[in-house]
């Protein structure tokens, strides 16, 4: 039966807002009648992607790993409590905030009613659900055991919302750091310095090389600065648009994992993200070729995700997960050699949530490390800045102080 999302105010005036199950819309404006409000908005909870809220949901809205773990977590919660899946999705339909999203678990419950199967449904919406939520539900419907999986689930986005929030926690600073004393050296150079050292240009000496860098550099942001800024911006926008086609994305990506102490973090981080990914799956029971395939898209960088495409190719063709990474040559040794021990023992996801979290704990000691490391950097580099500026202003001072004494 549809669900339709209303709007409505009570006897006493005030709004009201939720869902109501009706067959038709008129249908629907009854009930609501009959239970004594006055219908202001009543309209399709599953209404179509062009409406306002749908695009809410991919710009503003959007489902982030957070909410997908707790909706994942929540679900698992109710089945066990012996709730079917419709009144699980209809109980979450009730809490949560997000318009959008309650359309989204709307039209999956309706899915569900048509005769579709719960990962049927939730691949309906790609851009909300992504690879692995639809595969670790397929599996666990296909083994009977969907409320297990949805626990296992809800751990795995968990660890890696986890993982997203320490690397973005240790680049928060730096990049604010970094912004903040790019915009303070811009003022200083364009306006504060010419009105300081300007009056050193009528001397008629020869300034001394400070002040005639600062003089350079202080011209060149005054005159420039929009340009400056103008280049800054294209240069990114060119980066992005490099970043992500088909012909240049795979060199950026490469470049990425070659940049000194950042690269080898990053490799670290596709590691972790991978190898939890893929032990997720294969623990619940997806094929390994299946798993192959949605651990690689999930990866973020090209050049890792085709080194698991070429390996996942290697074992359909009957060899080893082990021997193909390590051919590869992009992933850790480690991986590969933990991987060998999985295969032969017949233990693969387990090694895999193995190697996952002993490379997680690397990842966090190498986010401290880095971060103690850079915050002294910055101040130490802006204290250089100011140091310069200083003496490239004292020393003209001095030199006239000298030539005042001399005459």
């Amino acid at each position: 039966m549809p669900l339709f999302e209303y709007s409505a105010l009570d006897a006493r005036g005030r709004k009201r807002a939720g869902f109501v199950d009706a067959g038709t819309l008129s249908a629907a404006r009854e009930r609501l009648k009959a239970d004594g409000f006055f219908v202001v908005s009543l309209e399709d909870a599953a209404a179509g992607k062009d409406d306002p809220s749908s695009r809410e949901l991919s710009l503003f809205g959007r489902m982030s790993r957070k909410d997908l773990a707790t909706t994942a977590r929540q679900i698992a919660t109710l089945l066990k409590a012996g709730l079917t899946l419709v009144q699980a999705l209809e109980a979450l339909m009730e809490q949560v905030e997000k318009p959008a999203v309650r359309k989204v678990l709307s039209s999956v419950r309706n899915g569900i009613n048509e005769g579709k199967s719960f990962h049927e449904a939730l691949a309906e919406h790609p851009s909300v659900f992504p690879p692995i939520y639809i595969q670790m539900v397929r599996a666990g419907e296909s083994g009977g055991f969907l409320d297990a999986i949805m626990a296992r689930l809800a751990v795995t986005l968990e660890k890696e919302t986890r993982l997203r929030s320490k690397v973005l926690a240790a680049l928060t600073y730096p990049i604010i750091m970094t912004l903040l004393g790019f915009t303070f050296l811009l003022f200083l150079f364009a306006y504060v310095v010419p009105q300081v050292v300007g009056i050193f240009s009528d001397f008629g000496r020869v300034l001394p090389l400070p002040t005639r860098i600062l003089l350079f550099v202080s011209d060149l942001a005054s005159r420039f600065w929009p340009a400056l800024v103008a280049a800054g911006v294209l240069g990114f926008l060119l980066y992005r648009k490099l970043a992500a086609s088909a012909r240049f994305g795979p060199v950026v990506d490469g470049l990425k994992l070659k940049v000194p102490v950042f690269g080898r973090l990053a490799l670290k981080i596709a590691t972790v993200r991978m190898c939890f990914i893929l032990g997720s799956l294969l623990q619940s029971g997806v094929p390994l070729l299946r798993s192959l395939e949605v651990a690689g898209q999930v990866i973020g960088n090209r050049v890792l995700n085709s080194a698991v495409g070429k390996a996942a190719m290697s074992v359909s063709r009957g060899g080893s997960l082990a021997d193909a990474l390590r051919a590869g040559a992009v992933f850790p040794p480690l991986v590969s050699r933990v991987i060998a021990v999985g295969e032969e023992s017949g233990d693969l996801a387990g090694m895999l949530t193995s190697v996952a979290e002993s490379y997680e704990e690397e990842v966090t000691t190498s986010i401290q490390a880095l971060t103690s490391v850079m915050e002294p950097i910055l101040i130490l580099l802006m204290a250089g800045v100011v140091l310069f500026v200083v003496l490239a202003v004292l020393l003209p001072i001095f030199d006239l102080n000298q030539l005042v004494r001399s005459g």
